[in-house]
């Protein structure tokens, strides 16, 4: 009789080699993910910065002793939301985003942790300053800069 198929040593075989080759490749994947989660959450908030600046720069004044200004609020350093302050009020514009775990932002050259962005293209200007740290020692940083003249944001 003439056989054909796959012999169940002819199975263990094949994935005792995926095994040893996953084995050697999985250190390799730990290595990267810090440095994903940094580029992730940098450009999550820089996109937050450029909704709020688009949206302060396409609102119209509620009134002209009342401007509306778009910001993005940075809480406790561990999360930020999109705000809108007319009038004197501060009203939220959707929920808070958390920063992935191992990420640590320092918002000190922020004034009041907010990024304020106005009608006509300016900001309120600082940088934050995101990175990950490995072992206590800091392995990558990400710097967002905020021209206030131009509402420039940068990120390096």
């Amino acid at each position: 009789m003439n056989k054909k198929g796959v012999t169940l040593l002819e199975l263990i075989i094949v994935f005792v080699i995926i095994a040893i080759m996953a084995a050697f490749l999985a250190p390799g994947i730990g290595s990267w993910l810090p440095r994903y989660r940094l580029r992730s959450a940098t450009r999550d908030i820089v996109s937050t910065m450029r909704t709020a600046q688009i949206r302060a720069i396409s609102s119209t004044f509620p009134s002209s002793n009342n401007p509306l200004v778009y910001q993005v609020n940075f809480t406790a350093g561990t999360s930020y939301i999109l705000q809108h302050t007319t009038g004197g009020v501060t009203t939220d514009d959707g929920a808070a985003q958390s920063l992935p775990s191992g990420i640590t932002i320092n918002t000190g050259a922020l004034p009041g942790a907010i990024a304020q962005f106005k009608r006509d293209a300016t900001c309120s200007g600082g940088s934050i300053a995101l990175s990950y740290q490995k072992g206590g020692v800091t392995k990558e940083q990400k710097y967002i800069l905020l021209n206030p003249a131009t509402g420039k944001i940068t990120i390096q």
